[in-house]
């Protein structure tokens, strides 16, 4: 606990230096994918699918975002605190998830895989991308109370400038990936595209009590700094990286109520090794999200509704509903609410989202066995 409490200090810390415009998803926990590839197969399941739309207004411009990913878990699979349904037997002991019968001291977990998709543009844009990736991670079980994995990702991106669409571009609602040379320009004859390949690496710790848990993780992506000028007109080589990290605490409120909450933090462009001179709207990018989710401890009803709030550096506001449909699905809402855009102006965004996770074969409703858990993405 020590350790977690001075990761969430520190990283509370750092956001009260941050004077960097601000981007990317509300609802980041909703792209798990999009964020840390070892957060592939996390889930209480075999098969998951995620989806999320978001409609983001600033005072310049409008963007729309679309994101799709599913992921699977391979062969036999284990998720420590989700137990199986009861089976017509009373009198049989519960086994492990997916029927992966550990050995005592041996340890237990699973492969996992997953494909996504993100695209972002606006028909009155100058600037659309499209990200395709695909993920491998693994996940261990080395002791009873403790886990830990690591995941990997390629990613093809595609990115196309058309001045002629419009120029009321913003990079507070832009989701990145390229680097656009110049805001608001008055050619409005700008055009060119390109493409690379990015590749990307993740991991994480937890632990997990019936009174207590919590979880660690971080990742590093463009690892081999790609060339991400919209135009191709780029000669820098050594700025790409991104950086994510992120921390959850799982506590008891009462018999009827547990909270998780969560802090996830978003560097773009770190500028190791570069020889140019840093740019700080669109290519030095900080974020940070922090809040709770209120979670009905073994509600009576498998339907029922949750709720959360959070907000990004501490200039937001962020209400979130949840709807929890029983084994099978989960529905999310949000809206995300600038407090002073006269104070802060690189926040001054409204944003929308709706994320939608269905799930095949979990095997509890999220609020059972809320005291055991260790899945909440």
């Amino acid at each position: 606990m020590k350790h977690l409490n001075l990761l969430v200090f520190c990283l509370l810390l750092m956001v009260q230096t941050l004077t960097a415009q601000n981007a990317r998803l509300s609802q980041v926990g909703s792209a798990p994918m999009q964020f840390n590839p070892a957060l592939t197969g996390r889930f209480d399941g075999m098969v998951r699918v995620n989806s999320l739309y978001g409609h983001h207004r600033s005072n310049i411009s409008v963007m729309q975002h679309q994101y799709v990913g599913a992921d699977i878990k391979l062969g036999k699979y284990r998720n420590y605190g989700d137990d199986e349904p009861p089976t017509s037997n009373p009198n049989a002991k519960p086994t492990p998830e997916g029927k992966d019968k550990l050995k005592p001291g041996k340890a237990g977990g699973y492969w996992a895989a997953g494909v996504s998709y993100y695209h972002y543009g606006d028909p009155k844009s100058p600037l659309k991308a499209s990200f395709y990736s695909a993920s491998v991670a693994r996940h261990f079980y080395n002791k009873s109370n403790k886990y830990f994995g690591f995941g990997v990702q390629a990613t093809y991106a595609e990115g196309t400038l058309n001045e002629n669409n419009g120029i009321n571009y913003d990079w507070e609602i832009s989701g990145g990936g390229f680097h656009y040379p110049k805001q608001g320009s008055i050619n409005q004859n700008k055009v060119g595209n390109n493409n690379y390949v990015d590749f990307n690496a993740g991991g994480y710790y937890g632990m997990v009590t019936d009174a207590v848990a919590f979880e660690l993780g971080g990742a590093m992506y463009h690892l081999f700094y790609p060339r991400n000028d919209v135009r191709g007109q780029d000669d820098e080589t050594k700025l790409r990286h991104r950086i994510t990290a992120y921390s959850t605490l799982r506590l008891r409120l009462n018999d009827k109520w547990g909270i998780v909450q969560k802090n996830m933090y978003w560097q773009e462009g770190m500028f190791i090794r570069s020889t140019t001179p840093k740019d700080t709207n669109d290519r030095q990018i900080v974020a940070f999200w922090s809040g709770l989710d209120f979670v009905k401890v073994n509600p009576l009803k498998k339907y029922n509704i949750n709720f959360g709030m959070y907000t990004r550096s501490f200039r937001t506001v962020m209400p979130v509903i949840n709807a929890n449909l029983g084994h099978w699905g989960a529905l999310r809402y949000s809206y995300e609410h600038p407090l002073n855009s006269k104070k802060f102006t690189a926040y001054t965004a409204k944003r929308h989202e709706v994320a939608l996770s269905l799930t095949y074969k979990r095997y509890t409703s999220p609020g059972v066995k809320f005291y055991k858990k260790i899945n909440f993405w």
